[in-house]
C-alpha cells in the first residue's frame, strides 16, 4: 500500500515531470496513474499522451544507437560463456525482430535494455525506427486509455460506453494490426 501512495504522491507533486521520468524507465504504473489524474481533471490527457510517446520513443531510439555503435562484445570479453547464448538470442531476434521490437515495451523487466540488445544485433535502423514509433504509439495510447477508463469507472461507478466511441475502434484496429503482424511473422 505504501508503494501505491508513493506513486500517487509523486505524480500529484511532480505532474508532467513524473510522466517524463516514468516514460524513460519502466513506467506503466506512472502512465496509468497520471492518466487517472487526467480523468479527475488534474492533468491533461493529451499532454500526458504526447509526453509519454515522445519520451519513450526518443529514449529507446538513443539506446538502440548505443547498442548499434558499441555492441555487446565488451560483455562477452568479460564473460566468455555468454557467447553461445548471445549468438542464439541474436539468431532468434533476426527471425522475429518485428514482433520483438513491437512487444518489448510491454514486457516487464526487459523494456529498458531491449533497445540496446536490438541495436547490438545490428537490426536495420530504419526497421527499428518504424516499429519503435508504432510500439510507442500503442504503449502510450493503451496506458492513457487504461488509466483514464479506470478513473472514469471509479468516479461514475459504471463504464460509460458512449464516451469511448472513438477509443473502441482504435483498440480494435490495434488488435487487428497486431494479429496481422503475428500472422505475417508466423508465415515466415
Amino acid at each position: 500500500m505504501l508503494e501505491h501512495k508513493a506513486i500517487f504522491d509523486f505524480i500529484r507533486d511532480w505532474g508532467y515531470l513524473a510522466v517524463l521520468l516514468g516514460s524513460i524507465f519502466e513506467g506503466e504504473v506512472i502512465l496509468i496513474t497520471a492518466s487517472a489524474f487526467a480523468a479527475l481533471g488534474h492533468l491533461s490527457i493529451v499532454k500526458i499522451f504526447f509526453l509519454a510517446f515522445v519520451t519513450t520513443v526518443a529514449v529507446d531510439q538513443a539506446m538502440f544507437w548505443i547498442g548499434y555503435e558499441v555492441g555487446t562484445d565488451w560483455l562477452v570479453k568479460k564473460f566468455p560463456r555468454l557467447e553461445k547464448p548471445r549468438a542464439r538470442a541474436f539468431s532468434l531476434l533476426h527471425k522475429m525482430d518485428i514482433l520483438f521490437i513491437f512487444a518489448f515495451r510491454f514486457i516487464y523487466g526487459i523494456r529498458t535494455v531491449s533497445p540496446l540488445i536490438i541495436g547490438s544485433a545490428k537490426i536495420k535502423p530504419s526497421r527499428f525506427i518504424v516499429f519503435n514509433i508504432l510500439s510507442g504509439l500503442v504503449w502510450s495510447f493503451v496506458g492513457c486509455f487504461l488509466g483514464y477508463t479506470i478513473a472514469d469507472v471509479v468516479i461514475d461507478g459504471e463504464f460509460n460506453s458512449s464516451s469511448y466511441s472513438v477509443a473502441i475502434p482504435i483498440i480494435i484496429a490495434i488488435v487487428f494490426c497486431l494479429f496481422m503482424l503475428f500472422m505475417k511473422i508466423r508465415k515466415k
